[in-house]
């Protein structure tokens, strides 16, 4: 039991600093981008991804022609000497931390924030090392899309398969923000998983769902109730008073229903808003990759997402975190990816 009060205090203590470190960023932050100023960056935080983060500035480049190359500030959070990018790369203006002294999802969420602090164009994504953008002429079309729209967020939602995070929201993974909209000082990424009367909770809701052939029972327990890192944005901004829209996560949820009795009959019982598998038409496609003649990232356990009936990114997960080569494939893959950017071009 004291072990257990001891990690309460010791996650309690992380949380309180950083929300502290938030709010002294947070004054650093303009109120709004002027719309006129135009133009996009990229904010990106680097932990043992180098590889992903070359494949990843090369497929920019080439799916995008002749277009200029967005700033790209990365907040390298490395500790290992051989992943750190240089700060002499001019494919990026790195950023790197004075100090660690928080863990748990919360130096990812301040390593953003110091970035946006050097945020001066009107547009901003944010996008994890391992999620890559195929869409042709994106940093164009993204950008007037969500202008013409009124968009103040775009980008891909967490896959619903991941039953323990929020849906129906663009996700850090890969977000698009427009900042004449939507103010800096509005974009709190710091997680509440671990402030210490969330933390208790979630736990509790955790061991209920990982009961041994009873855990499926349990897991709506956990479905939009995880206050991982963008909740607050997701909170603020999720009821639309502010248009946002997302890329469409590839799933087929009739063929998981089918799997299971049980799945079926929570998901029929079950409100909208903690039914383990969504509800609302057209959030998720049935449709991958595959069908529509690109590289079949899933069969790699990868993650896609479709946009306008066609791929739009993909993302690999903490797969290039572990043991084992991702590599050959990754660049299999958008070498595909390339290739297939000469055959289409969307109006």
């Amino acid at each position: 039991m004291s072990g257990f009060i001891s990690s309460l205090n010791d996650c309690h203590r992380q949380h309180g600093e950083a929300v502290g470190a938030w709010h002294r960023i947070r004054e650093r932050l303009p109120e709004r981008i002027d719309p006129n100023v135009g133009g996009l960056t990229i904010c990106s935080v680097a932990y043992r991804a180098k590889r992903c983060l070359e494949v990843n500035d090369r497929l920019m480049r080439t799916l995008n022609g002749a277009a200029a190359s967005p700033e790209w500030l990365l907040f390298d959070n490395n500790v290992d000497a051989e992943e750190m990018i240089a700060g002499t790369d001019s494919r990026f203006t790195v950023v790197r931390p004075e100090r660690r002294t928080t863990n748990m999802g919360y130096e990812h969420a301040l390593g953003i924030s110091e970035l946006m602090s050097r945020v001066r164009t009107r547009f901003l994504l944010i996008l994890d090392p391992d999620c890559f953008i195929v869409f042709p002429d994106w940093l164009r079309v993204v950008p007037e899309y969500m202008a013409a729209k009124g968009l103040g967020f775009f980008g891909t939602p967490i896959n619903p398969r991941r039953h323990n995070s929020y849906r129906y929201f663009p996700y850090m993974v890969c977000m698009f923000v427009d900042l004449s909209r939507v103010s800096p000082r509005d974009l709190c990424f710091i997680p509440d998983i671990w402030e210490r009367r969330t933390n208790v909770t979630y736990r509790m809701r955790k061991m209920l769902a990982t009961l041994p052939k009873a855990g499926v029972l349990f897991r709506w327990l956990l479905t939009e109730q995880w206050r991982t890192n963008g909740w607050q944005i997701k909170t603020r901004f999720g009821d639309g008073h502010v248009p946002f829209d997302c890329a469409q996560p590839v799933w087929d949820i009739d063929a998981e229903l089918a799997q299971s009795a049980m799945k079926s009959m929570l998901h029929a019982i079950t409100p909208a808003a903690v039914s383990p598998i969504p509800k609302r038409r057209g959030y998720c496609s049935p449709n991958g990759f595959r069908s529509m003649g690109a590289p079949d990232v899933a069969s790699f356990g990868w993650e896609e997402f479709i946009w306008q009936r066609q791929p739009f990114a993909f993302h690999i997960g903490s797969v290039h975190a572990a043991a084992g080569d991702y590599v050959t494939r990754l660049s299999s893959v958008v070498d595909g990816f390339e290739w297939r950017s000469e055959l289409r071009c969307p109006a």
